[in-house]
């Protein structure tokens, strides 16, 4: 037996760390054009741009807006467009469960075969 009270201990080796990577330099993007800027639109930012313009066109025409006639008053069109507006919000909340009954007729139950199908795919 050894009188070394260093003798039992096992060895231990320490491995060195290793070295950080150098940092990378950042990416310049060049910057994009004024008409780029001003016109860029992503595709579901033109869907709702298009179906804004369908909106607002379904009422100027319910309005019967007509801009080549000679007794065009743009204070009473837009009176004419927001009355309009404002009765077809109105028809939309007294007659909302119907559309929304109409349509869930048909959404729920796809919606509940589609979760079913897709069960086993999902986490």
């Amino acid at each position: 037996m050894s009188t070394d009270p260093n003798s039992e201990l096992p060895e231990v080796t320490v491995e060195p760390v290793p070295e950080p990577l150098p940092p990378r330099a950042p990416v310049k993007v060049p910057p994009r054009s004024l008409l780029a800027r001003l016109f860029g639109i992503s595709v579901w930012g033109s869907l709702k741009l298009l179906g804004l313009c369908i909106l607002v066109g379904f009422f100027v025409l319910a309005s019967q807006f007509n801009p080549s006639n000679p007794d065009v008053d743009m204070g009473a069109a837009i009176a004419n467009v927001a009355s309009t507006t404002m009765a077809a919000l109105g028809w939309a909340v007294r007659n909302f469960w119907k559309p929304a009954l109409a349509g869930a007729a048909v959404v729920i139950p796809i919606w509940v075969l589609w979760r079913l199908v897709s069960l086993p795919f999902r986490k």
